[in-house]
């Protein structure tokens, strides 16, 4: 048990780990997209992300994809090298995981095809933009 904590703590301290959780979030993502979709003309009609709906119309999804999975990583690891032994450093990781989480329930709603649930998915989405917003306002008053 000991060692499976020391496991855990080893990965929450490495900012160059983090963001990968976020990049596998959103290829487990596209890929449950896809998948479950069942066409390309459902993405079209349904899928929330307008950059997704623009890369299907012009058959650039693995592109897209690739240059999407690259941006994540190196925003979540510039902004987790950053706050690297700041007192917030556990909400920037927080987030990244909350993102990755929402990602992955995000390709499940094409499964699920539940109003209610989609909501909740951009709920959870909009909560890690509040939650942001919230801290970087926080810091500005912190440290001004």
């Amino acid at each position: 048990m000991r060692q499976i904590l020391q496991s855990l703590l080893s990965i929450y301290r490495n900012y160059r780990l983090i963001p990968l959780f976020l990049c596998v979030g959103v290829i487990i993502d596209y890929s449950l997209t896809f998948y479950f979709a069942g066409s390309i003309e459902r993405i079209l009609d349904y899928e929330f992300s307008p950059t997704l709906v623009f890369a299907v119309k012009h058959n650039l999804v693995l592109p897209y994809l690739a240059l999407t999975v690259i941006f994540y990583y190196f925003m979540g690891y510039t902004i987790l090298k950053f706050l690297e032994g700041e007192e917030i450093y556990p909400i920037g990781v927080f987030i990244i995981i909350l993102m990755s989480l929402t990602h992955v329930l995000g390709g499940l709603s094409w499964f699920v095809l539940s109003e209610a649930y989609s909501n909740m998915v951009f709920m959870l989405s909009m909560t890690s933009i509040i939650i942001a917003i919230s801290v970087f306002g926080y810091e500005i008053f912190r440290k001004g």
